[in-house]
């Protein structure tokens, strides 16, 4: 399992100044080695390596100071993602994909990686057999001092400070500076050995919508923030203070920057509330199971009358860091085919014999008489759905409906009638999902 840990840094003047320079030489190492891999398609019809590309940085290291000046492990991970670009656009290909997403030229980028290397260390131990152990030790990116700020080693610039707001975990792998308008910050990755699951025992559901951001099945609502619609007056007024500024003038550029600042606050809150969010339904709610919808946002944003809601909503996030904290936790999450959830009653199991818009909030339903809040019935069938692949005490990867019609008929049931197997969805805060 792997974790990375973002630390602000803060470089002097001097070496920002060298590390702007690097992000401009690795810009055009990108898009050299991307026209390399165009030129040699397109000519030949062959496709060119990823090892082919670094023999040939290494001649040009030998032939050109400027080449030399830049860091060697920086430009092969620049070439390590332009090969995985082009890998991702080849599997595209493969597949009959209707986008194939060719990488396109850059005109910047904002990031330089370099992987940390292993050293050979010798360790002294007093046994009988052997007083010498050779070992394989990765090295250490940061140097603690006794002052607020601690080191960062960066290749070919020395110590940048970096401050150190929470202690690493694991084995550090790699290193990526990352500039943004409100300054510089280290993304360090580390190693950390996987953390088993836990036994499923309680699990909850969550509807997620645009009214309010999602309602879970015990019927809670957590209300919808709408973090870009409430900075859009002033994102309004940022933007056209700066298209009335001259292009390429101080001015121009320093309205450049509040510009793209108030976009990194605007996400920066809405990581924020999602983060706290997540952490609250699996840890406050003492949930270690959570389900979903699994969503198309991409199609979904096509709807131009709620592209922009849908967009502020941030679900894929959502989802991605769902998954991401059970995978730490060792905690459960899962996303069920989303079809008909809406439009089933979740006490017997009959669909509506019209489509509910989405206008329409309550869901009454004809055949027995349950009014329920339409995200809240939404949830429960989600819920439901995810409890019928706990049957046989084993996670399914493909789930079903959860009630099954032929077991319904078989024990005297009428139609679609909840079976005993769903009786514990009915107790608050509890689900006995392994049994």
């Amino acid at each position: 399992m792997k974790l990375t840990f973002r630390y602000p840094v803060y470089p002097t003047q001097t070496q920002e100044t060298t590390l702007e320079q690097w992000l401009a030489h690795l810009c055009e190492l990108q898009n050299s080695a991307r026209h390399d891999r165009k030129v040699a398609w397109e000519t030949a019809g062959e496709r060119v390596s990823c090892n082919a590309q670094q023999k040939k940085l290494t001649v040009a290291r030998e032939k050109y100071a400027d080449f030399r000046g830049v860091p060697q492990d920086m430009q092969v991970c620049a070439l390590e993602r332009m090969d995985k670009a082009f890998d991702g656009f080849y599997r595209r290909c493969e597949k009959g994909a209707a986008k194939k997403g060719y990488p396109r030229h850059r005109k910047r980028i904002k990031s330089m990686t370099w992987k940390l290397r292993k050293y050979t260390k010798v360790v002294r131990r007093k046994t009988k057999d052997a007083d010498k152990q050779t070992i394989r030790v990765r090295e250490n990116p940061i140097r603690e001092t006794a002052w607020k700020h601690d080191r960062l080693k960066v290749p070919k610039l020395g110590e940048v400070k970096i401050y150190m707001h929470r202690p690493l975990q694991g084995d550090p792998t790699q290193v990526t500076l990352v500039k943004k308008a409100s300054g510089w910050c280290a993304h360090i990755t580390c190693e950390l050995p996987d953390t088993p699951k836990v036994e499923p025992t309680a699990a909850i559901a969550v509807d997620v919508g645009t009214t309010h951001y999602l309602t879970t099945s015990e019927g809670e609502k957590e209300d919808n923030p709408r973090w870009y619609r409430q900075a859009e007056g002033v994102l309004r007024k940022h933007s056209q203070a700066f298209s009335r500024k001259k292009k390429g003038s101080h001015r121009w550029r320093k309205q450049q920057h509040t510009l793209a600042l108030h976009h990194e606050r605007t996400a920066n809150r809405r990581k924020d509330f999602i983060g706290k969010l997540v952490y609250k339904l699996y840890h406050h709610y003492q949930n270690n199971v959570l389900v979903a919808e699994d969503l198309s946002v991409s199609n979904m944003v096509q709807n131009k009358h709620l592209s922009k809601s849908i967009s502020d909503a941030s679900w894929g996030i959502f989802f991605k860091w769902c998954a991401d904290i059970a995978e730490r936790d060792g905690l459960h999450f899962h996303e069920v085919d989303p079809k008909n959830t809406s439009q089933t009653c979740s006490s017997c199991g009959q669909k509506s014999a019209k489509k509910l818009s989405l206008s329409i909030r309550t869901f009454d339903c004809q055949f027995c008489g349950t009014s329920l809040d339409r995200d809240h019935n939404a949830a429960l069938n989600i819920l439901y759905k995810a409890a019928a692949a706990f049957r046989g005490e084993r996670w399914v990867t493909t789930l079903y409906e959860a009630r099954n019609k032929n077991e319904a008929r078989d024990a005297g049931l009428i139609e679609a009638t909840q079976l005993t197997l769903f009786d514990a969805l009915n107790k608050p805060k509890s689900l006995g999902l392994g049994s």
